[in-house]
């Protein structure tokens, strides 16, 4: 199983400023109340199934939970699917995220996430699925990636579902999925996975990206991490749940990397803004270095599957 550590320059406030993030935010806290009045379902780990929990913390009225077998964590009793996909189609902050900011932060977007995301994507299919043709993407917002893939391969016929909580098209029909930052938000993991697992085709392969709960950022800041935002961090699984999800008979994980580049210093800044938390001292000194410790520090993690963000390439046997 491949691990892929990657130094490329990216600052959370270039992808999330801070003008744009704070409205945000506040359109949040409205909107998740609501949401949270709506009725809610009590589900299992979305990554092994484990139906045994326990209380991890509370935001916006919505719990999460951490699974006792492979400490994933989730938002548990949860809206419906429908109702969420209600709030991902009209709520004022999921409005407000694709009109500003996802509109005011285009370019930055393309140079550094899709462009990267969709290279990523071929060169896995050069490797592992040569003659690809037939793609289906259920990512968020994957209109850019598709357009990405196309361009970069004019051959690869490109499909999305319109939800990820349906049907992905015909049994066997797709040479590869493409999951980026959908596992967070999608009402059922397992149903989702299934689904893959049914659309492609035997040898297929599905690219995913993901937050990853046992990260360092995650670890150390839990309910004060600022992108910890329910319903869009429905769903924050572990390395321990991301092997337990495909871990089984019918997957081969090829690559398990968390080649996230910004843990390092998003712990510094929170823990910069926060002088009268009661932060332990070893993580206080840890990002209180200079930058190329940091630096150090950040390919460390990556190394040793120790980053908030998560990479995979998964083969249908």
């Amino acid at each position: 199983m491949k691990t892929v550590v990657s130094l490329q320059e990216l600052v959370d406030s270039e992808i999330r400023p801070d003008r744009l993030f704070d409205e945000f935010l506040s359109l949040t806290q409205t909107s998740v109340t609501q949401l949270a009045s709506t009725p809610l379902v009590t589900v299992a780990c979305q990554a092994c199934g484990h139906q045994a929990s326990r209380e991890a913390f509370v935001k916006f009225g919505l719990a999460y939970r951490e699974c006792e077998r492979c400490s994933s964590v989730f938002v548990s009793p949860r809206p419906s699917a429908e109702a969420l996909a209600e709030y991902h189609r009209s709520s004022p902050a999921a409005t407000f995220w694709r009109d500003r900011v996802l509109r005011e932060t285009l370019q930055t977007r393309l140079e550094k996430l899709v462009q990267p995301r969709a290279e990523w994507v071929l060169d896995g299919l050069a490797e592992h699925r040569p003659r690809a043709l037939d793609g289906v993407d259920v990512s968020t917002h994957g209109d850019l990636l598709m357009k990405a893939l196309t361009a970069l391969s004019p051959a690869l016929r490109m499909s999305a579902p319109g939800r990820a909580d349906g049907p992905l098209g015909s049994p066997a029909s797709a040479d590869f999925v493409t999951a980026f930052d959908t596992l967070d938000r999608v009402a059922d993991v397992r149903a989702l996975m299934a689904a893959v697992h049914t659309v492609l085709r035997p040898g297929g392969v599905l690219f995913v990206t993901a937050p990853c709960i046992s990260g360092f950022d995650l670890q150390t800041l839990w309910d004060r991490s600022p992108g910890v935002l329910p319903p869009d961090k429905l769903n924050l699984l572990s390395i321990d749940g991301l092997a337990h999800l495909f871990g089984g008979p019918d997957w081969e994980i090829i690559e398990l990397s968390t080649p996230g580049m910004l843990d390092v210093e998003n712990v510094r800044q929170v823990v910069s803004a926060s002088p009268d938390v009661a932060w332990p001292r070893v993580i206080a000194r840890l990002v209180d270095q200079d930058e190329r410790a940091r630096l150090e520090l950040q390919e460390y993690l990556q190394r040793h599957r120790l980053a908030s963000f998560a990479r995979l390439v998964v083969r249908r046997r």
